[in-house]
């Protein structure tokens, strides 16, 4: 009988404890389950904004370094216009030669609007889509600003609509100064700031999705969308652009536009040469739109498990499904936009290693250097440098410290080659390009020692060369184009002859080609 009641009093014990466990276990797993759950959708929230930052720094990167070329390149026509107005003086027959390469200009070049010239008073004696006689631009604050006193730069200016086409346009100019520092007047290259609108809408950045292209005191020279009161709208204390006038030229922050006060996410990205800048925004909602779903959903299946452990298997099954798909979505769209980018940087005119031009930009120029020496028979100078034994150095050192080596040398073939109008670029590999407008064969030999004593000089080892350290092998060539070459095309070829010559003379040295027309027919070396 004693054993018996203990039995029957144990039997509450053995039945109870269970219960406590099972609602002990339930409780625990909801707990967990919604912990792990808000922490997944605050995880998810980071990625979706670094995400959405990191496409937006991109996309800024990839539209300034299109501005800049497109400067650049406006800068270049202009410096060649002022050149040729000295050099030929305001008489009738150089003021028709200049129309006519202004015209030039205009039809190759895609990228600008109209170039214009004017004289002290203000009064246009160059215009490319209108009479000339008819028009004044002392009343402009671009002519004012030259006006006050020498200034070698280029001015950028605000916004305007144009006297001759009734369109706004972004205007760049230099001043023109005798030799005294007198104001003799100016040359004015006009973009049409619908081309760069019109290239901001296309990109997919969502409904309130923003492109600005502006200066670093805050005026808006382009935007996605405008209107005449967004040009007279100063940014400049915008947090973004006081950022970058303290010392951060690229980065991302997130903030509510001046201009129309919607919260965005901003990647930007300024020019080191020219003072602008490019923002490219993205609204804050929208970037977030995917993860609000992906967060409502995953609320939803941590409240039914909650409900109803039961069920909370196919819950996770349909979470992970509709994860997956999302997951798909996302990279589908990363990738499109990724293609978009793509497709913009090829556009741009900079190597993305070494910041020279790369090789559609020196193509372009050097055919244009070509036509511009031939037309006023001035010398032209092309040089082709060749890293000595490259292939070796990346075999030993890797790539890494091989595209560090070509930035080094390209940082100091820049810091021999500073002549305005003079152009390094990469031709491809590790091989770079130097054009030099108006430079005979002595001067042209002259520079590019220099450049091989500098790369030289950086002392940057290399075992598995000859001369144990990082060295270049120079082919030059110079002359006046029709008259000892035919075309750019034979320039080039003279000077990859006489690069291989220096190569097969023992590398670290500077060949000059023979001209075209040489009788001779012989290669010259640099002692």
């Amino acid at each position: 009988m004693h054993d018996t009641g203990r039995r029957q009093f144990d039997l509450p014990l053995a039945t109870g404890n269970p219960r406590r466990l099972v609602i002990a276990a339930v409780i625990f797993m909801c707990g967990v389950l919604l912990l792990s759950t808000a922490l997944h959708v605050r995880w998810d929230r980071s990625q979706a904004v670094a995400k959405s930052t990191e496409a937006m720094q991109t996309l800024a990167a990839a539209l300034n370094g299109q501005a800049e070329s497109t400067f650049r390149i406006a800068d270049t026509v202009l410096t060649a216009l002022i050149s040729m107005h000295r050099s030929g003086g305001h008489g009738a027959a150089n003021i028709g030669e200049l129309n006519q390469v202004a015209r030039t200009q205009i039809r190759e070049l895609g990228e600008l609007d109209g170039l214009y010239m004017s004289d002290a008073q203000g009064q246009y004696f160059l215009a490319t889509n209108a009479n000339p006689h008819t028009l004044n631009n002392a009343d402009r604050r671009y002519f004012q600003h030259h006006r006050q006193g020498p200034d070698d730069g280029l001015y950028i200016g605000q916004p305007i609509k144009g006297k001759t086409t009734g369109q706004w346009v972004i205007t760049l100019s230099r001043g023109i100064y005798g030799d005294d520092g007198s104001f003799q007047g100016v040359a004015l290259a006009t973009l049409n700031v619908e081309r760069f609108s019109g290239l901001y809408r296309s990109l997919p950045l969502g409904e309130q999705g923003i492109v600005v292209l502006a200066k670093r005191d805050g005026t808006i020279l382009a935007r996605s969308e405008s209107n005449a009161q967004t040009y007279l709208t100063n940014i400049s204390q915008s947090p973004m652009l006081q950022a970058i006038n303290q010392g951060t030229p690229k980065g991302a922050v997130t903030l509510t536009a001046i201009v129309d006060g919607v919260r965005r996410i901003y990647g930007f990205d300024a020019s080191p040469k020219y003072p602008v800048l490019v923002a490219v925004a993205m609204p804050e909602q929208e970037a977030l739109a995917a993860w609000q779903q992906r967060a409502w959903a995953i609320g939803g299946f941590a409240l039914a498990a909650v409900l109803g452990v039961a069920i909370m298997g196919m819950l996770v099954l349909r979470a992970l499904g509709k994860q997956s798909a999302m997951a798909i979505e996302l990279r589908a769209a990363h990738q499109s936009l990724a293609s978009a980018n793509s497709t913009l940087r090829t556009l741009a005119t900079e190597d993305g290693l070494t910041g020279l031009a790369n090789r559609r930009h020196l193509d372009d120029y050097l055919a244009s250097a070509f036509r511009r020496a031939r037309n006023e028979a001035m010398p032209l100078a092309f040089a082709l440098v060749d890293v000595d034994f490259f292939k070796g150095y990346n075999d030993a050192y890797g790539h890494l410290r091989g595209d560090q080596a070509l930035i080094e040398i390209c940082k100091a073939m820049r810091a021999r080659v500073r002549r305005e109008g003079d152009l390094v670029a990469r031709y491809g590999g590790e091989e770079m390009a130097i054009v030099l407008p108006d430079v005979a064969a002595e001067q042209a030999l002259t520079m590019a020692e220099q450049v091989r004593e500098a790369v030289q000089g950086l002392g940057i080892e290399h075992r598995q060369s000859a001369y144990d350290q990082v060295t270049v092998s120079i082919g030059v060539v110079a002359g006046v184009p029709g008259v000892d070459f035919d075309d750019a095309e034979a320039m080039v070829a003279a000077a990859d002859r006489a690069l291989y010559a220096a190569k097969g003379g023992g590398r670290n040295r500077v060949v000059l080609a023979a001209r075209q027309h040489s009788d001779t027919g012989q290669l010259a070396e640099m002692p």
